[in-house]
């Protein structure tokens, strides 16, 4: 009778754990790519905080960056909203909505000692730095898996804002 028990006990053990480790498995691949587009991006565009007076042969600021360029890192509406913003500012000769680098929440960004750092959520990660002033910031992403692909869906600042509202953009669903 004991016996039975403990094979049903063993069994139960295995279900739960069948059930559970590959969501965990997902969970650390979801923060791994989530960190590793975070990586690419930043070594891209940071050089705008670094070098922040000449732009390196062939390099533009994310705020210029092509259509394209953007839908490989950001979900599509929020890529097309940036996009869309860069147009805007370019026609017009002036801001439009977004008047600071997305990545730093700055409109003079300055950074030193860099990284980034998994987030709270599974598809989240905080990129912190020190700015001009020595003060350490964050900033979170989240981001979420679009058709297999880790995408970043929005940003949130220190000041409590998101580049989705600042955008206009309705709140997304994250961490898939």
């Amino acid at each position: 009778m004991q016996l039975n028990f403990v094979k049903r006990r063993g069994l139960a053990l295995l279900f739960v754990m069948a059930l559970i480790l590959p969501r965990l498995a997902g969970a650390s691949e979801a923060r791994s790519e989530i960190m590793g587009l975070l990586s690419g991006l930043y070594q891209r565009y940071a050089w705008v905080a670094v070098f922040s007076v000449d732009s390196p042969a062939g390099k533009v600021p994310l705020a210029r960056a092509s259509r394209k360029e953007l839908s490989e890192v950001f979900a599509a509406d929020l890529a097309l909203a940036i996009w869309n913003d860069s147009q805007c500012a370019e026609k017009r000769g002036e801001i439009c909505v977004l008047d600071f680098d997305v990545l730093f929440d700055s409109q003079d960004p300055s950074a030193r000692d860099l990284v980034i750092e998994p987030g709270k959520q599974v598809a989240e990660a905080r990129v912190c730095f020190k700015d001009a002033a020595d003060a350490r910031r964050c900033v979170t992403f989240s981001g979420a898996s679009i058709n297999g692909a880790i995408r970043i869906t929005d940003i949130r600042y220190p000041g409590g804002q998101s580049l989705r509202q600042l955008l206009r953009l309705p709140a997304m669903q994250t961490g898939r």
